[in-house]
């Protein structure tokens, strides 16, 4: 692939009126941080981040098209965003699936361009990937099949991107165990680590108790022939939409979204962490609040930084779906959550984007907003700890 694009971006002092808008006709209520609850406000302040607010290139805008659910992780400077749901499909013939993207674009942080990779084998949205030392691994996610029975399924494919090729190519790895979607994932150590998630089932309206999954797969990168092994399972409920990074020798997984047995969808509150060494579960300090759909990467080796998602309340509280532009911080060494108090701009659309780190800046790409929005942009936040 030869296309490639300068990242257009604006100071946000210049980007006020760009405010993130649902579809025409719909009403969204004020995000978490025009009335940041006491759990916020009261956590110890972590530090500030200035913003830049741009859009990615090579998507429509939104809120009727954009990207959210894609594969997304830092790699020696650069970022690699695969697959994901594009609602204004990718130009191609495949009128099936053509919503469920096969893309891969790098950016250069170094350089501020975008630059088209060699498509993945497979078409993929809601989907995880992860970095090692010269490739990345895209595991799991769904496909739409429009006017096929069923008309979505979820997959557990694993693809890798060959980084060490002057043109990286894509080559077929081993499958998980367990098709699902809106996993945790990580690498753990020597280990690539995919828990939880949801296994899509038709039958059962896609998303209920009978899909949400407990499941933990473990993949030994010393010892690839042995494939995706069974690991303890994550202690119940079963969860996805959760957020994830991994340390040398944890895996640790924030919130998220479980279905009770009369398939109401719940908010988990909880933080949890896996020792691959150990196959081994702990319970650490839950997050202040139920956070599902958001994301995180890891700075400075220790600090899990979390943006997005939407806060679930009871249905009584009058706004039972609150979404999150708010910044948290959560310390692995020390099990201690902070604030930032520089909210995502523009604000309150949030839900399954891309997050990942290079050096002090935290880059959030895409993601779903109220009423079925998407959006395009491409946010990038210089991260100052005091």
């Amino acid at each position: 692939m030869t296309s490639s694009f300068t990242a257009q971006t604006t100071r946000p002092d210049t980007a006020g009126g760009d405010k993130a808008k649902p579809k025409k006709g719909k009403a969204v209520g004020p995000p978490l941080s025009e009335d940041p609850p006491v759990t916020f406000t009261a956590l110890p302040e972590f530090g500030s981040i200035e913003w830049t607010s741009g859009r990615l290139p090579w998507v429509g805008e939104g809120p009727e098209q954009g990207i959210s659910g894609m594969g997304m992780v830092a790699h020696e400077g650069r970022l690699y965003v695969c697959g994901g749901f594009i609602p204004g499909g990718d130009g191609s013939d495949d009128k099936s699936s053509y919503r469920t993207s096969r893309w891969t674009w790098r950016y250069d942080s170094a350089t501020d361009t975008w630059e088209r990779l060699a498509d993945a084998p497979t078409r993929r949205e809601y989907v995880r990937a992860i970095a090692t030392e010269n490739a990345v691994y895209l595991l799991g996610g769904g496909c739409q099949y429009k006017g096929q029975d069923p008309p979505y399924r979820a997959h557990g494919h694993c693809v890798r991107l060959d980084l060490d090729r002057r043109s990286p190519v894509w080559e077929t790895h081993s499958r998980l165990n367990v098709p699902r979607t809106h996993t945790a994932v990580g690498r753990v150590g020597g280990c690539l680590v995919a828990a939880g998630g949801n296994e899509y089932d038709f039958t059962q309206q896609g998303y209920s108790h009978a899909t949400i999954r407990d499941t933990t797969e473990v993949f030994d990168l010393e010892r690839p022939e042995s494939g995706w092994r069974r690991g303890a399972p994550m202690p119940p409920p079963g969860r996805g939409w959760t957020a994830s990074v991994a340390t040398p020798k944890r895996l640790y997984v924030f919130g998220g979204l479980t279905w009770t047995e009369s398939n109401a969808a719940v908010a988990t509150r909880e933080t949890l962490c896996y020792d691959p060494a150990v196959d081994r579960w702990e319970k650490r300090t839950p997050p202040p609040l139920g956070i599902s759909g958001w994301e995180g990467a890891l700075y400075a080796n220790r600090y899990a930084v979390l943006v997005g998602g939407v806060e679930r309340r009871v249905p009584s509280s009058g706004r039972p779906l609150v979404w999150s532009d708010l910044v948290w911080v959560y310390d692995t060494q020390d099990d201690l959550w902070l604030r930032i108090d520089d909210p995502l701009p523009p604000g309150a659309v949030f839900n399954d984007p891309g997050v990942a780190v290079i050096g002090e800046s935290l880059f959030v790409v895409g993601a779903e907003g109220p009423h079925g929005s998407h959006y395009d942009y491409f946010l990038t936040g210089r991260i100052d700890p005091h």
